[in-house]
């Protein structure tokens, strides 16, 4: 698996304070079955993360985890605040790029403001860059509509879901958000959003296979948001197809629908 998004990064935002805990982190994540971390520390108005010393800050632990024998690969990246982006130029921007590239993770804002969300993804994308949706879910700007999310879909950004909230970490509401982003095909990634190793663990696989085996999703759904599309994302490349439902699932669903 490859999570695309995760508070790794020891003494920058939320995430570890301190080495150990950076190396706990991502020795549970081994132990999950992650391959790739990548590192995406909080670039917003509430911690002083300088974009430019992110990548600095990613060799680091990455010859950290070298020689403590944690066998996970750390690449870059930053968990962009809509209201930094106007202070970020082409550098800065680059060096919270998703593994450098030209993918930027987006946090969708925990209070009402989807006009700054649409407004800094205009931005991105005029730029040259493009857009992850950072846990939509959970963002009042998204919950009351969920058609507003599918517009910015179809102009070309992708939808980001954190593991907790499949597990109803977060409330019955993001849960069943998720379900129908997963069902209407609108979500494109799952990551933990891991910020150490016990409270907010780095764990995915077991959540997302069991909500697509509850929601009666392709079994090949799970790969494609935990690994085909981050490595595309990695990659600097579009995300690949989605995994079709067979039709033998399709025509359930459409009973189901009629039944209800």
């Amino acid at each position: 698996m490859i999570d695309l998004h995760t508070h790794v990064l020891p003494g920058l935002d939320d995430g570890p304070a301190d080495l150990a805990g950076a190396v706990a982190l991502a020795r549970a994540a081994e132990r999950a079955g992650t391959e790739v971390l990548v590192a995406t520390p909080h670039i917003s108005s509430e911690y002083a993360v300088e974009p430019l010393e992110v990548p600095g800050r990613v060799a680091a632990l990455r010859a950290e985890l070298a020689r403590a024998g944690v066998g996970v690969e750390i690449a870059g990246g930053g968990e962009l605040a809509p209201e930094r982006a106007p202070e970020l130029d082409a550098q800065a921007l680059r060096a919270i790029g998703l593994g450098g590239g030209d993918w930027v993770l987006l946090e969708c804002p925990f209070v009402p403001a989807l006009h700054l969300v649409e407004l800094v993804a205009d931005r991105l994308w005029a730029s040259g860059h493009r857009v992850l949706l950072a846990h939509p879910e959970r963002s009042p700007a998204f919950l009351p509509d969920v058609e507003r999310l599918a517009a910015l879909v179809r102009r070309g950004a992708l939808v980001q879901l954190t593991a907790g909230s499949l597990r109803g970490d977060f409330g019955r509401t993001a849960q069943r958000y998720c379900w129908e982003l997963l069902d209407r095909r609108l979500a494109h990634v799952v990551a933990s959003d891991a910020h150490d190793a016990r409270d907010r663990p780095p764990e995915m696989l077991a959540t997302v296979d069991g909500a697509i085996a509850a929601r009666a999703l392709p079994r090949t759904l799970a790969p494609w948001l935990t690994r085909d599309v981050p490595a595309a994302l990695l990659a600097g490349e579009d995300a690949p197809p989605c995994p079709a439902p067979a039709a033998r699932q399709r025509r359930a669903r459409r009973r189901w629908s009629f039944m209800r």
